[in-house]
């Protein structure tokens, strides 16, 4: 089975047809995306500018990662569940737009080093000097807006 017939079953399956022919239902799930993302994107940017020396100074790295990492899962779920909604119903325009794709290598990336760094960072398991955490912070913040951005992107190819 190729790429092209797994995403053609997704666009023809009942969900994805009830969304596309539904007058809201589109912008309504787009809406709990963006608040997902906003809420994942910012725990993500709060504990990579406590990482990077930013702000919230009196708590340290790993109290702050501690802290918003289950808001960092519920922004993950919220946004992958919505966007999984959202794929469905227009998942052949998806199979053509190079931005897509970008979208999904890029948010695999962040899943990663988030988890890498964040995880740890929020049991105590390891604790990075300013310039890595720096290098980390600003690596981990570029990935998670660029998903956002190529995600933005895909509306307009």
């Amino acid at each position: 089975m190729d790429l092209l017939t797994v995403f053609t079953w997704f666009d023809k399956s009942w969900l994805g047809e009830l969304i596309r022919n539904s007058t809201w239902a589109f912008a309504a799930i787009e809406v709990v995306h963006l608040f997902g993302l906003t809420v994942l994107l910012g725990t993500v940017t709060v504990v990579n500018l406590r990482l990077a020396g930013f702000g919230l100074r009196q708590q340290s790295a790993a109290e702050v990662a501690h802290d918003a990492m289950p808001w960092t899962y519920v922004g993950i779920v919220v946004t992958m569940a919505s966007g999984f909604l959202l794929f469905v119903s227009e998942a052949l325009k998806c199979y053509d737009s190079p931005p897509f794709f970008l979208k999904m290598g890029l948010l695999a990336l962040s899943l990663m080093v988030t988890f890498a760094i964040q995880r740890r960072m929020a049991n105590g398991s390891v604790e990075f000097s300013l310039v890595v955490g720096r290098l980390l912070a600003t690596l981990t913040i570029a990935l998670w807006f660029g998903v956002g951005l190529a995600g933005r992107a895909i509306a307009f190819f």
